[in-house]
């Protein structure tokens, strides 16, 4: 039975368990931000293109030319059943409607703030723990439960609240897809990134800056140089102008023995009076 076998990686690329939902998932941190609750059932999540056949009404052109094959959308879905509810989370599943403490009253029309990305994220491959376990993950964009509020309740039971996310286009982006797909194998090493604001600055003597940075991991630490102190310094992001010139400021990370970094020109006048 020569072929009656398996990929000798199987048990490195299955996905495992069924995963949790979520308000947010960084993919180089692995930090995920607002669990909606716990789940019973797993989850299911659909991505079903629409195809049309240009050449379908052209006389003596074969059907299902691929050259005339159009994709012209995505439908896309996301379904489960949750066991827990939070009015946060009653809100998110009625959609249309308000939230004022533990009130939620359901509107007759649809606010773009209604919708709201989502993450699904599970765990993946033979490494699933750790800094660097591996991870499926799908997001949503622009999703919002087309389901409307279900409740099934049982005697001796949890509550069950059945949603139906779907994803949605945005007229500002038409040709950006409402899903993502991520997929990562554990084990693999963890990169890093740190990005400024700007990057130039234009300061008169004795003039500060604060240079706002987004960096991952969130913990690292960031080292900070100055090209020439006598132009201007910088501590914890903090440019201070001292004389006339151009220096160049950097920010330096060190993620598993690899540095990134990020650099802001600064240009120094002399204060007037």
């Amino acid at each position: 039975m020569i072929f009656t076998k398996i990929p000798e990686d199987t048990f490195k690329n299955i996905q495992l368990n069924a995963g949790i939902l979520v308000e947010n998932f960084n993919p180089e941190t692995l930090v995920v931000e607002g669990l909606m609750g716990a789940t019973t059932g797993g989850i299911s999540f659909t991505a079903t293109p629409t195809f049309s056949d240009f050449g379908e009404d052209i006389d003596n052109c074969p059907k299902n030319s691929m050259e005339l094959k159009k994709l012209t959308e995505w439908a896309v879905s996301l379904s489960g059943t949750f066991v827990t509810i939070t009015p946060e989370t009653a809100h998110t599943l009625i959609g249309a409607g308000d939230i004022s403490g533990n009130k939620i009253t359901p509107r007759n029309d649809i606010l773009l703030t209604d919708y709201k990305d989502l993450w699904w994220v599970g765990d993946y491959s033979d490494v699933n723990t750790g800094e660097s376990a591996g991870y499926c993950a799908i997001h949503m964009l622009n999703a919002l439960n087309t389901g409307g509020f279900q409740l099934t309740s049982s005697d001796k039971g949890k509550g069950n609240f059945a949603f139906n996310f779907e994803g949605h286009y945005s007229m500002d982006a038409q040709d950006t897809v409402p899903f993502e797909v991520y997929i990562k194998s554990g084990g693999e090493s963890a990169k890093g990134s740190i990005n400024f604001n700007t990057h130039s600055v234009n300061l008169e003597t004795d003039g500060t800056y604060t240079l706002r940075v987004s960096v991952a991991p969130s913990d690292a630490t960031i080292t900070w140089t100055s090209g020439d102190n006598s132009v201007a310094t910088v501590a914890d992001g903090v440019i201070t102008a001292v004389g006339e010139g151009n220096t160049i400021i950097r920010g330096a990370i060190t993620v598993n023995g690899v540095t990134y970094d990020d650099t802001c020109t600064v240009e120094v006048t002399e204060a007037e009076g």
